[in-house]
């Protein structure tokens, strides 16, 4: 890694450490920003998007194998399983984890594709159709293993659709193309904002826990070991499908990681707090710990294979 590169791991270490320790002491700060998170959500795609080449998404979909497999297991295959080896092993996380295993790709993937090195293109399709399908299907794989009536309000998930992913897919398509010195500026500006953004986000969702820290510390260290646990299942299963799948190259296998491990989290933490009460959704919220730390182990990672691969 360069020297910058090394300097950024510092900051956004730091920074998202920061903001989860404010999110703790300050809890009452951090809601203010609760309901921005769409929008902090969809400026973090739109500043990442600046980079997708729209011939290549469009090359994605033309050849929708390894996408479509993708989406197969991160909407159906992955929840069923995870049901059933969480209800032998650790069966009062058994709801959470299927809500967890069951959602969409995240918002904020495209930036961790970008910043590590994954192939956008596959990131922005499966954050496509997975937040098209999730709607459907995991409402009634609750139903099936819990008979309880949920659903993900299907107005609301065509709101989150168009604030969050159509808003700044179209924004960045035309800027790219009628302004393209400003898109070279926000490019270039993108990791620092992008970074700000983060921390907002993690700031938020620790503001909404704070109490379980001071309360229910052991709650806590155990919810956060089994996100730690979820999150390396999560993704060594991304990268497994990838790795067998012949025509993967290195950025795919990456990409295949990031999709199955970079969730929608926050949504996950917003609707099953509202259906299912605030235990439920700690995991999701705990979730953002492996999610960051995971970002800067990839970086690390990454940059060391590609370093070994040139020696």
């Amino acid at each position: 890694m360069t020297s910058y590169d090394t300097n950024v791991l510092i900051v956004l270490s730091v920074s998202i450490l920061f903001s989860t320790i404010c999110g703790i002491l300050f809890p009452s700060a951090g809601e203010l920003f609760s309901p921005y998170i769409l929008v902090i959500l969809g400026f973090l795609l739109f500043l990442n998007l600046i980079q997708l080449d729209f011939q290549d998404l469009v090359s994605t979909f033309k050849k929708p194998k390894f996408l479509l497999i993708l989406s197969i297991v991160k909407v159906i295959i992955l929840p069923v399983t995870m049901y059933f080896v969480t209800n032998l092993i650790f069966p009062k996380y058994t709801l959470s984890v299927v809500l967890l295993s069951g959602i969409s790709t995240g918002l904020g993937a495209p930036f961790v594709s970008n910043y590590v090195g994954g192939r956008l293109s596959t990131i922005v399709g499966m954050v496509i159709i997975t937040s098209l399908l999730v709607p459907f299907i995991l409402p009634t794989l609750v139903y099936i293993f819990y008979n309880t009536e949920f659903s993900i309000p299907l107005f609301d998930m065509i709101l989150l659709l168009v604030i969050s992913l159509l808003v700044p897919l179209v924004g960045s398509g035309i800027i790219k193309k009628y302004l393209p010195r400003l898109a070279t500026t926000i490019n270039n500006s993108s990791l620092p904002l992008s970074i700000i953004l983060m921390d907002l986000i993690n700031f938020t969702i620790f503001s909404k826990f704070s109490s379980y820290f001071y309360l229910e510390l052991p709650f806590v260290i155990n919810t956060t070991i089994f996100a730690f646990l979820l999150f390396s299942g999560f993704g060594i299963t991304g990268y497994l499908i990838s790795y067998f799948n012949k025509d993967s190259s290195r950025k795919e296998k990456i990409s295949g990681l990031i999709v199955m491990s970079y969730i929608n989290n926050i949504l996950v933490t917003v609707f099953a707090q509202q259906f299912f009460g605030s235990q439920v959704a700690a995991l999701a919220a705990f979730y953002n710990m492996p999610y960051y730390m995971g970002i800067i182990f990839l970086k690390i990672f990454y940059s060391k294979l590609i370093k070994i691969r040139r020696d």
